[in-house]
């Protein structure tokens, strides 16, 4: 440090350490300034996505309960023994101040197909309605109904599921089982109910193909007057 002592001694020496000290305080001050606004551009943007995820995550909750209250309508007859629901067919509506290029595209993605996949529920159980079940009981209706939403519900799980490990957002507390175990036994119970149908639609099939060749040979032995025309 004797060199610095040194050039402290004369006026020039000074002026040129005043220099050096101005421009290293200077650039030190900057370079505090510049970091302090990343780091509070930082934090805000970070608020801002975890604000938004929870704007996703409570829209998914509620959508969420409507479809389980779908699953698990009371549905009551009216005088002429017609079974009607209780509930309205599950609806989503994205919050307005939702801003969708801060989300990441995969999962704006998934968001954004979700309202196409409850419309495509509802037309499917409404044909179902108007064209397969019938009353008084409308069954095959409300299963289809059942079934669709509990395909749609848990597609929205598992959306809700990505941002509280991306955003560490919460969702509401049930008191019974989780929404996706729900939806999965729901699905699980109708396709097994409906694998069941199919095979007992089968087997009626089958028997009344079998009665139709008997009579079919009973009639051609009838009218052929020979045994040999039944075979």
């Amino acid at each position: 440090m004797d060199w610095l002592k040194e050039l402290y001694k004369d006026d020039f020496g000074k002026m040129i350490i005043t220099v050096v000290v101005t421009l290293i305080v200077t650039t030190f001050g900057a370079f505090l300034g510049g970091f302090k606004d990343v780091v509070l551009d930082w934090w805000k943007r970070r608020r801002q996505v975890k604000y938004q995820a929870m704007l996703l995550a409570t829209t998914l909750d509620h959508f969420i309960t409507q479809c389980i209250d779908v699953i698990d309508e009371e549905k009551y007859e009216d005088e002429h023994g017609v079974v009607h629901g209780t509930v309205p067919n599950p609806s989503i509506k994205w919050p307005e101040e939702i801003d969708w290029p801060s989300i990441p595209s995969e999962l704006m993605y998934r968001c954004l197909l979700l309202p196409g996949r409850v419309k495509a529920a509802s037309e499917t159980a409404t044909f179902v309605a108007d064209h397969v079940s019938g009353p008084p009981d409308y069954s095959e209706y409300f299963e289809e109904l059942e079934h669709r939403f509990s395909e749609v519900g848990l597609h929205a799980v598992h959306i809700l599921n990505r941002l509280k490990e991306s955003y560490d957002v919460q969702s509401q507390d049930r008191y019974y089982d989780s929404p996706q175990q729900i939806f999965e036994r729901t699905i699980n119970k109708i396709l097994a109910s409906k694998e069941e149908q199919q095979e007992h639609q089968k087997e009626m099939n089958a028997r009344m193909e079998e009665d139709r060749k008997k009579r079919a040979a009973a009639v051609a032995a009838v009218v052929l007057g020979g045994p040999m025309a039944a075979v």
